[in-house]
């Protein structure tokens, strides 16, 4: 606990309440707004939350638009009958009456905050202000006084801490300090004002320090704070420390219960390897119960520490958490044997032997689900498209033994839009996957080089069939199998390291393909090059081989995105295992640019080969939410991306181009609707850019304001938007000159839109709904602002936030 003088609750009145507000009214008054002044040292965000009279919301924060007000006003009028009443009434918000006694705690709250931050004169003054009859104004008034410092820190009871541990102590202090000196155990503190919230951080850094070198017996009690007044606007402060005596980890003994039917038990023992500084091994004693197939040595494995090495509670966390990660527990505790402690040998500290009791959940696992979807990219022809599905999954929470995860899902999904009928396209998926919760040989060594927060291998196979009647498509087979290591820096930085990203695809098109859709793309290409690229890209199969490294860095709700960031940044290559074989196996000294096929595959342009195009791709995306006020965000994205093809190829693979325009693009324009450059490839002014480009620019920012709370149990969100993007060809391509990349008009290139959209946010589910209009077309720089009016927006519906 920390102890203070007596003296100290003498430097201050008692709060003081305005004498000349008048006390009572005749009728209710409503507050308009609440004000703070004479806060020099705490902005209003940080005192906001100790003040409980509150006005009403305003719309955007604009004076007298208080649409929440209004909402309820009109529901409580009973005009609109009991029903929608009701639902207005639940969705708006009640008058905001001035009440005497809310205010007064108002002003005790603020005053006591003051008093705990180190201003032990503060007087806090609630005044009133009449706006027009029947509404007011609240003023806190706020009289600082002068603050009260810190003048020295000193640190008792840690002698008995080795001097590497005392300086460390003294370094990681919280409070703004001068350089500690090796010959003393206390600091000079530096502007340090006085603050409770400040003492119990650094006691709770002291209780951390002391449990992550050795100290396991270290409670709050063993650290006592006393402030002694100095002069009336300083004192001095002393920690007063009882660390006891250091530990070492002990042997572990593990109980294991599972859910199997069948009587079993067993007991294992393992000798785990000693620490460096120590002689003597320690061991792991598991016994299980009712589960045969977990082994041991995946638990020796999960340890973050051996026997022998000093205790280190960071380190029990640690473990308990990666053993919580892995999903097949559903019940982990770590906890000491205080009884059992022991003292080797040779060894001054003792050691402290821990229990772990865990139980495991059911081994096989099946699961039906059905989804809603909205399909995207490349080949969909269309971003409206919206359908339903049914998968299937069995999961085995235990192959082999260490926590391996194994999933076998099979789903099948319909989808349709609202411009080309009710079914357009229907698409079949098996996937296959393999999770360790650690990083499989040789890599395992990367958990401890890097001091891994946490580690995940992925294997998955994934096996696709799906028909696209918008383009006249079909993809006969699509196969992917991914090698990936997840490496978790901390609980927000993460690593993702494809190892083998390999793709194979047989695509085939139905009767009408050239009349309905390729010959419209065609049309304004005159490069014979480009045409037959094209062609290639959408009836000739192919192959890809890539690795890839992404770095995330996120701290947000995926669903509701209101607060936090997301960046990522990737960097990949493709396609130079697949020429490395042409060149040195299957056609030593000659480059093809294809693979033999596979007997599945259908003869064609390439004599049944596969295709490939090598090329390096690197991609940044950069997401930020900031709140406003209670019920209004503001978000920015910004998306960069470069691509260049390597060796022969003058063009990447088309589904690694990048391309702009859509429901999460450049909402001005249809998908993939917008550039390269100021090209426009077709006559409809909503056609689609199937050349992509090589590089890649989008800027967006959205204004969300809650509107609704709770309206068919949803909260409606109001949007205002604007984007700006696009993307060009590279260097090497050989297509019309307008789209490529240019340095001085790079800038009107750029297409610009903007709009606003409607949100319906469920507790597991955000629909959404925006309506944008074309700023600036670079493919008609002469129409100028608004070229299309405001009688050709572009709609865009989909599921989820738009980024």
């Amino acid at each position: 606990m920390l102890l203070c003088l007596i003296g100290w609750g003498l430097l201050g009145g008692l709060p003081v309440w305005g004498q000349t507000q008048q006390q009572f009214f005749s009728e209710a008054w409503l507050v308009r707004d609440v004000r703070l002044e004479g806060n020099r040292s705490f902005s209003d965000e940080i005192l906001r939350p100790y003040i409980h009279t509150t006005a009403n919301r305003r719309f955007l924060g604009i004076p007298g638009l208080t649409w929440w007000l209004w909402l309820y006003k009109l529901g409580a009028s009973g005009k609109l009958g009991g029903l929608l009443s009701r639902a207005l009434m639940a969705s708006g918000e009640p008058p905001a009456y001035y009440e005497p006694a809310v205010v007064q705690a108002d002003v005790e709250r603020l005053t006591l905050f003051y008093r705990q931050e180190g201003f032990p004169r503060a007087r806090v003054e609630a005044r009133l202000d009449t706006l027009r009859p029947g509404q007011l104004r609240v003023i806190f008034h706020i009289d600082e006084g002068p603050p009260t410092y810190l003048r020295h820190v000193r640190y008792e009871g840690i002698e008995t801490l080795s001097p590497e541990l005392q300086r460390a102590l003294l370094a990681g202090s919280r409070l703004r300090h001068d350089p500690p000196t090796d010959t003393s155990r206390q600091l000079r503190a530096r502007d340090q004002r006085y603050s409770e919230l400040m003492l119990l951080e650094e006691r709770q850094r002291l209780m951390d320090f002391l449990w992550n070198a050795g100290y396991a017996a270290v409670t709050r009690d063993s650290i006592r704070a006393i402030v002694i007044p100095a002069r009336p606007d300083s004192f001095d402060l002393i920690f007063r420390i009882h660390p006891g005596p250091r530990f070492r980890f002990g042997d572990l003994e593990a109980e294991v219960d599972g859910p199997e039917p069948d009587p079993f038990f067993r007991r294992d023992t393992l000798w785990l390897e000693p620490a460096a500084d120590t002689l003597a091994p320690g061991r792991l004693v598991v016994t299980r119960r009712q589960e045969r197939r977990l082994k041991p040595s995946f638990l020796a494995r999960m340890l973050r520490f051996r026997p022998g090495d000093w205790y280190n509670r960071a380190l029990l966390l640690s473990t308990r958490r990666r053993l919580e990660a892995t999903g097949l527990f559903s019940y982990v505790r770590i906890e000491p044997a205080w009884r059992d402690t022991l003292r080797l040998p040779g060894e001054a500290a003792p050691r402290l032997p821990h229990r772990l009791t865990l139980t495991t959940r059911p081994r096989h696992r099946m699961r039906l689900e059905t989804f809603m979807l909205q399909r995207n990219g490349l080949l969909t022809g269309s971003e409206n498209e919206l359908g339903t599905g049914v998968a299937v999954t069995y999961e085995n929470a235990n192959l082999l033994g260490r926590a391996e995860t194994f999933s076998l899902r099979t789903a099948g999904s319909i989808s349709g839009n609202f411009e080309e009928g009710l079914l357009t396209s229907a698409q079949l998926e098996i996937t296959a996957s393999l999770v360790y919760p650690y990083a499989v040989r040789p890599f395992g060594a990367l958990e401890r080089w890097l001091r891994l927060y946490d580690a995940r291998t992925r294997l998955s196979l994934s096996l696709l069939t799906a028909r696209r009647d918008v383009l006249r498509l079909v993809i006969r087979g699509r196969g992917t199998a991914r090698f990936r290591l997840e490496l978790q820096h901390t609980p927000t930085l993460t690593s993702f390291v494809d190892l083998l990203d390999l793709s194979l695809s047989n695509p085939d098109t139905l009767s009408g393909f050239r009349a309905t859709f390729l010959d419209e793309v065609l049309r304004p290409i005159e490069d014979p090059v480009q045409r037959a690229q094209i062609l290639d890209d959408y009836t000739v199969p192919q192959i890809n081989d890539v690795v890839r490294y992404t770095l995330q860095s996120a701290r947000f709700n995926p669903l509701r995105r209101e607060r936090g960031y997301a960046h990522e940044l990737s960097v990949e290559t493709g396609g130079l295992l697949s020429d490395l074989l042409d060149r040195t196996v299957f056609t030593p000294g000659r480059h093809e640019g294809t693979l033999p096929g596979l007997p599945l595959f259908r003869s064609g342009a390439t004599g049944n080969r596969l295709l490939y195009r090598p090329y390096v791709r690197a991609s940044l995306d950069l997401r930020r939410y900031r709140p406003l006020r209670s019920g209004t965000v503001l978000v920015g994205k910004l998306q960069l991306g470069a691509a260049h093809p390597i060796g022969r190829s003058d063009v990447i693979p088309f589904d690694r181009r990048f391309y702009s325009g859509g429901a999460n693009s450049v909402r001005g324009w249809p998908l993939r609707g917008l550039g390269p450059g100021r090209l426009q490839l077709t006559d409809n002014l909503d056609g689609t850019n199937l050349l992509g480009g090589e590089f890649k620019l989008e800027a967006s920012l959205e204004l969300r304001q809650r509107l609704l709370r709770r309206v068919l149990a949803a909260d409606w969100i109001g949007t205002v938007f604007t984007d700006a993007g696009n993307v060009w060809l590279g260097p090497r391509n050989p297509g019309p000159e307008a789209g490529h990349f240019r340095l001085g008009r790079f800038v009107q290139d750029l297409g610009w839109g903007g709009g606003v959209g409607l949100r319906l946010a469920w507790e597991y589910l955000i629909i959404r709904l925006d309506v944008a209009y074309r700023l600036h077309d670079p493919a008609r720089p002469e129409a100028g602002l608004l070229p299309d009016g405001l009688h050709r927006p572009t709609l865009h519906f989909g599921i989820g936030h738009a980024f």
